[in-house]
């Protein structure tokens, strides 16, 4: 696929996906407690699947402007791409940041969002390397 944003995007819906289920099976109480049961947990989940196919569009054209400069090919390029985004803007910083200056539940929010991004980069890296065809 010559487009990077579709290919991010495809591989975005692929992240929302799974962002729902690893957040619902590994940490339940965590996002009963800080969503609630009903319209907030709905909210939570819709905002999942959208926010990873926006923010998949634009790292995925991140992805094509940096990827003479990513080792490996295919899938792995994805891979490594995408783990790069998990440390420097999704995982380190804004989990050292509310484990730091927060009290619970803020911070078992902020290990949630750490261990479920890195989970979702998993994901999302691969495919995006396996759809992109520069």
């Amino acid at each position: 696929m010559k487009s990077a944003i579709v290919a991010g995007a495809i591989a975005g819906v692929v992240g929302g996906i799974v962002a729902i289920i690893s957040t619902y099976m590994t940490l339940p109480a965590a996002v009963t407690a800080t969503v609630g049961l009903n319209e907030g947990t709905m909210k939570w989940f819709v905002s999942q699947g959208g926010l990873n196919i926006v923010w998949g569009a634009i790292f995925g054209w991140i992805f094509s402007k940096v990827y003479d400069l990513i080792p490996g090919s295919g899938a792995m390029k994805g891979l490594y791409f995408s783990l790069m985004i998990w440390v420097f803007f999704i995982g380190l910083y804004p989990v050292s940041f509310f484990l730091l200056v927060y009290t619970p539940p803020l911070t078992a929010m902020a290990m949630g969002w750490g261990i479920v991004g890195l989970v979702v980069r998993l994901f999302y890296g691969p495919v995006l390397g396996a759809l992109y065809k520069k």
